[in-house]
């Protein structure tokens, strides 16, 4: 299985925030929305590890078989060389349960070596390897060509649950492997450091990040704690669910964690737990899930970081709360959350 890195209602929009960067730190997720011929899903990549040698990424989804039938669960670790960051012009998005963790040669996106070439002479050379399935079998297709800018933009992403405007450079490329040629569109985080792909389109597929987020200092005017302590609603947008279920990903044990820790920290205080939804299904589903959304995490809290029940109360509102439109994938991606509130 492959994956690539790649109704009206009312609302409150989420507040809006400028920055130029996202930090490259272990615990950095975004959440993608992939378009393939085989079905539509979302894949989450999270930066586990960040030592001298480079670095490893973990992507995981449900995402549609490669048969086309029903969807599998799969997880799969990449390990990225520094210097391939560095200087490789080779992409390599696509990964099988199967395949080893490194290929030399070659990046999950864009090399610094691209983006420093784009951002001085607005051009790049470049190679996308594209991986076709034949019969249940891999092989790589070679299509290379140039890189060009087309412009400087920016893009407004979900980051750590606020709605942000990210620096962008646009690029386009005509690759080819001499016989066969495909045209291919990328919006690229204007960061040498850390050059996210943003969104990226051709070959018959499209990718889009849907939501960024990382560890914030416990002393960040937004960290959990300090909000709690204000007795402002939190939302929590690092618990990650099974598609349409209230099982908790493996990937939530980061946030699961500062949640305990703040509950540790302050014995005296007690939590209502609240799941929403987007509006994606029936209002009465929707409001069910959400509330077994709200009781996985109170369950999760109690039973493995200890946390006595007795602090913890539960609900949810289905989508009848929601931060933004439910008619774009980043409005829904907003609005499919977990909220934090003190009791009294």
């Amino acid at each position: 299985m492959a994956l690539a890195l790649s109704a009206s209602s009312s609302f409150a929009a989420a507040p809006t925030a400028v920055t130029t960067r996202v930090p490259f730190v272990v615990g950095l997720t975004t959440v993608k929305a992939i378009s393939t011929p085989q079905g539509d899903y979302e894949s989450l990549s999270v930066l586990d590890t960040i030592d001298a040698t480079g670095f490893r990424i973990v992507l995981s989804a449900e995402a549609p078989a490669d048969d086309g039938e029903g969807t599998v669960e799969i997880s799969v670790p990449r390990r990225v060389k520094s210097e391939d960051q560095r200087t490789a012009r080779k992409m390599r998005n696509y990964y099988h349960s199967g395949d080893p963790q490194t290929f030399p040669g070659t990046v999950p996106g864009f090399s610094a070596a691209v983006m420093n070439d784009l951002k001085s002479s607005g051009k790049a050379a470049f190679t996308y390897v594209k991986v076709n399935q034949v019969f249940g079998f891999t092989s790589d297709q070679l299509l290379t060509g140039t890189l060009v800018k087309v412009a400087l933009t920016s893009l407004q992403v979900p980051v750590n649950g606020r709605t942000t405007t990210l620096p962008v450079i646009h690029a386009k490329a005509h690759l080819s492997d001499g016989s066969d040629a495909e045209d291919y569109e990328y919006d690229v985080l204007d960061d040498p450091g850390n050059p996210l792909i943003l969104a990226w389109s051709g070959g018959e597929m499209s990718s889009r990040i849907l939501r960024i987020e990382y560890p914030e200092p416990i002393t960040a005017p937004t960290s959990i704690e300090r909000k709690l302590a204000a007795h402002e609603p939190v939302q929590i947008y690092g618990i990650y669910f099974a598609f349409a279920r209230a099982d908790i990903r493996p990937q939530s044990e980061r946030v699961l964690k500062e949640i305990a820790t703040v509950l540790q920290t302050h014995p005296d205080w007690k939590l209502r737990v609240d799941g929403h939804t987007d509006n994606v299904g029936e209002d009465a589903a929707n409001l069910e899930l959400s509330k077994r959304r709200g009781a996985a995490v109170k369950a999760a809290l109690v039973t493995r970081f200890h946390i006595d029940a007795a602090r913890l109360s539960t609900g949810g509102y289905g989508s009848s709360s929601p931060r933004e439109t439910n008619d774009t994938a980043k409005g829904r991606a907003l609005n499919r959350r977990v909220e934090l509130r003190r009791e009294e």
